[in-house]
């Protein structure tokens, strides 16, 4: 499975926003960074929301909370 469709479907089972560390494990993603960067391009799509904290950014899908 592709890797996006990997962290929406993460996403989607999640009762919470996630931040990117908890998506690259869950999603078995071998780098930080490439998990962050597959996560903004979900979300400049607009097939993901997301928001920026204090922490870093957070991840959801729309509909969920």
């Amino acid at each position: 499975m592709e890797t996006k469709q990997r962290i929406i479907n993460c996403l989607r089972k999640s009762r919470i926003p996630m931040g990117v560390e908890n998506i690259r494990v869950a999603c078995d993603i071998g780098n930080w960074n490439t998990a962050l960067k597959h996560c903004l391009e979900l979300f400049i799509q607009g097939r993901i929301k997301g928001q920026k904290t204090s922490k870093g950014w957070v991840f959801w899908v729309e509909g969920d909370f």
